[in-house]
């Protein structure tokens, strides 16, 4: 009887650790997953700003006010708002993605010229992440 009980006993134990293992392996194809999906998104909003960038260094715009009030209907044609602060020092640029996913840029004036935020606060799967999308560096 307890020979059987036994057995038992390592046979549940030998399930449990195959369980764990593959527990185990799916978390870690899911954080490989999200690494990946990051790393596509970082590189989307590195090309994001490179655009609005050059937007602001090709008109020469000096001011948010002046990036505003040139490219406000512009955006709108896209879906894309555009925002002006009531002290006119920062303009944001929120992009609506579906499926609740969001990003959010932000110019603002800079010594010579209006510049975009490297910084990027964006929704993305289930995280909401605010992000140097140069360096990586994750903000609270």
């Amino acid at each position: 009887m307890n020979q059987n009980i036994d057995e038992e006993w390592r046979e549940l134990a030998a399930r449990r650790e195959r369980l764990c293992k593959e527990s185990a392996q799916r978390v870690a194809e899911w954080h490989d997953y999200l690494d990946q999906n990051l790393k596509e998104t970082l590189e989307l909003l590195r090309r994001r700003h490179a655009y609005y960038t050059k937007l602001i260094t090709d008109a020469g715009i000096k001011t948010v006010e002046e990036f505003y009030d040139r490219y406000k209907e512009h955006f709108l044609m896209y879906g894309i708002e555009l925002k002006l602060s009531d002290n006119k020092k920062w303009c944001s640029i929120y992009l609506e993605l579906g499926n609740d996913d969001f990003e959010y840029f932000c110019v603002v004036n800079d010594d010579t010229m209006a510049a975009v935020c490297d910084v990027v606060t964006f929704k993305d799967i289930f995280r909401h992440i605010e992000v140097d999308i140069f360096t990586g560096e994750e903000f609270e």
